[in-house]
């Protein structure tokens, strides 16, 4: 937070608290100008310096916009991602590298020029052009720019993988919204752009991590397996930054030189006729406009029409942009017919699938898509052909066989055995069948969550009884489905072979039931008092729900002791 707004500000607060302090009138102030010479130096090498005495412990300071949000992640994320640019290199010449990322929207001027929001600087104009643009920005067209870049994979992981070809497009924001089967679609003709009929048989794509690209999603994995299907890939590897740190992706630095092509630029769209301008006069929100659009296709029409030159003069722009001497090129966004026909391609796998139903819940009921997904996939995110013969979805192998044999998962990120604060290198994580175990977040999560939910633990969820061998304690099993008739005879064989003591597992971890079958809490059950033992023969545990909601202890059998029989016979006597 800045000290002060201004010298005099900074005046104004001294002179108040010497006030307060001392008696007004024995204070001397002193002048802004002098206070301003008591600053620390700003530039010690300009020739005004030596006015500069440094009394003061205070400067001149611009904010700097450099400042990052930490997630417990990032360490990891960086080791992956350096395992992946070294399985780009071990495999370098069948794969082909990419980073792609979506730049903030350009507004466009609705009857006014409007700035394209990009910091400005000096440019280049004739003497008596004014470059003038409207003092607001708030505008309901805007295009958003998307990158996809072509990185050339070095020879060495210490080499840079800055360099190489840049494709860029400029997407309406209205009609040609972000999304995972756009981006797909658009990644894959611009991969057939650039290598033409040689595809490389592996890819390896690198985004920001944003709701289009993050790859637990459901909509961005069928995204993903249609770009496998249609680039017929032995391998795709889709990895994203950590959250908050998608300045590590080597897309974000051509945004740099993007925004040389859009400084000291103001748009504004055409004129529409008449109807359709008063019709979009009246309309606010971007849901607003699309709801319009579908009841009104000339006003769709007109609102295409009216940027399509907007388009154009950034187009020409960005293809004069150069990265090491190698120009970018401009792709046209994929429209509605050709992300439809790009998406059929999984109909393949399923033939249930629909573009408009590709939530994670949903997904979950194919059962041709999850054995899909389990033969041929891994949740980190990749997709591998499965080199089976008899697969009648995946296309033969490209590349040679001792190759593709040699082929693996990438590795994730373990701890070095020479130090813990780092991870292993590459080579020797490769091949060697890690798991996500040390995820920072993941090791916090399971550490703070339960092996088995309490809600399981209801009478309508008991499947068997187990008897504790040192206290002779009953207590019950539960799962969450009913058991298989093969679960239910190793159930019966583990409580035949194994000794239970309360609050162990029921099973050892190596067991097929360790996760399907558990047993209660060691205050699960409430023993019976020892005044009921002496009226009933038999007693059964009562659990502490079941006494906290009112319950009694379950008894059978009363003792009866026959009391006025024997009195009687007493008399008798």
């Amino acid at each position: 937070m800045p000290l002060a707004i201004s010298i005099h500000d900074l005046r104004e607060i001294i002179t108040k608290r010497l006030n307060e302090k001392l008696i007004p009138e024995t204070v001397l102030i002193p002048s802004e100008e002098w206070i301003r010479l008591q600053f620390q130096l700003t530039n010690p090498i300009t020739e005004s310096a030596k006015q500069y005495t440094g009394r003061f412990n205070i400067k001149f300071m611009v904010q700097v916009r450099q400042l990052r949000k930490d997630h417990p992640d990032t360490h990891y994320c960086a080791a992956l991602f350096r395992y992946l640019r070294e399985f780009a290199i071990l495999y370098q010449q069948y794969v082909s590298f990419i980073c792609a990322d979506d730049k903030h929207k350009v507004s466009i001027g609705e009857g006014i020029n409007t700035s394209t929001g990009v910091r400005n600087r000096k440019t280049i104009v004739f003497q008596e052009t004014p470059l003038v643009a409207c003092n607001h920005d708030f505008t309901k067209l805007s295009l958003t720019p998307s990158v996809i870049f072509f990185c050339n994979i070095p020879q060495s992981i210490e080499d840079s993988f800055y360099s190489g070809k840049v494709f860029v497009s400029f997407k309406d924001t209205v009609f040609q919204p972000s999304s995972a089967i756009r981006h797909t679609t658009e990644f894959y003709n611009a991969i057939f752009t650039h290598h033409l009929n040689n595809i490389p048989p592996i890819l390896c794509l690198y985004t920001d991590g944003g709701p289009d690209h993050r790859t637990i999603f459901g909509s961005v994995q069928i995204s993903l397996i249609c770009l496998f299907l249609h680039g017929n890939f032995d391998m795709l590897i889709a990895m994203r930054t950590a959250p908050h740190h998608s300045w590590t992706n080597p897309a974000e630095r051509i945004m740099s030189i993007l925004n040389l092509g859009l400084q000291g630029v103001a748009l504004v769209k055409d004129t529409m006729s008449p109807e359709s301008e008063t019709a979009f006069a009246k309309l606010d929100t971007l849901d607003e406009i699309r709801a319009a659009a579908k009841t009104n296709e000339t006003l769709q029409s007109d609102l295409c029409k009216c940027i399509t030159r907007v388009q154009q003069i950034l187009e020409g722009r960005t293809e004069r942009l150069v990265l090491h001497d190698e120009s970018f090129q401009y792709y046209d966004p994929a429209d509605k017919t050709m992300i439809d026909e790009f998406f059929n391609i999984i109909l393949l796998i399923d033939r249930t699938l629909k573009i408009s139903e590709t939530t994670s819940d949903i997904l979950s009921k194919k059962t041709q898509l999850q054995q899909f997904m389990k033969t041929h996939c891994r949740q980190r995110q990749y997709i591998k052909k499965c080199g089976q013969l008899s697969c009648t979805i995946c296309q033969s192998v490209w590349l040679p066989d001792d190759i593709f044999d040699s082929l693996d998962w990438l590795p994730d990120p373990i701890p070095s055995t020479m130090d813990k604060d780092h991870y292993a290198n590459f080579q020797t994580a490769y091949r060697s069948g890690t798991t996500e175990q040390y995820r920072p977040t993941l090791m916090t999560t399971m550490a703070n969550s339960e092996r088995v939910p309490s809600s399981i633990f209801t009478n309508t969820r008991v499947r068997e009884f187990i008897q504790c061998f040192q206290y002779g304690k009953i207590r019950c099993l539960y799962s969450k489905c009913a058991l298989s008739a093969e679960d239910k005879i190793a159930c019966q064989i583990s409580i035949d072979d194994w000794d239970y003591s309360c609050g162990s597992p029921f099973v050892p971890k190596n067991n097929i039931l360790y996760n399907k079958i558990f047993c209660g809490h060691d205050n699960e059950l409430v023993e019976p008092p020892e005044s009921l033992k002496l009226k009933y023969k038999s007693l059964f545990s009562c659990c502490t729900l079941c006494r906290s909601a009112g319950k009694d202890i379950f008894a059978r059998g009363e003792i009866k002791t026959y009391t006025r029989a024997a009195k009687k016979r007493k008399i008798g006597n």
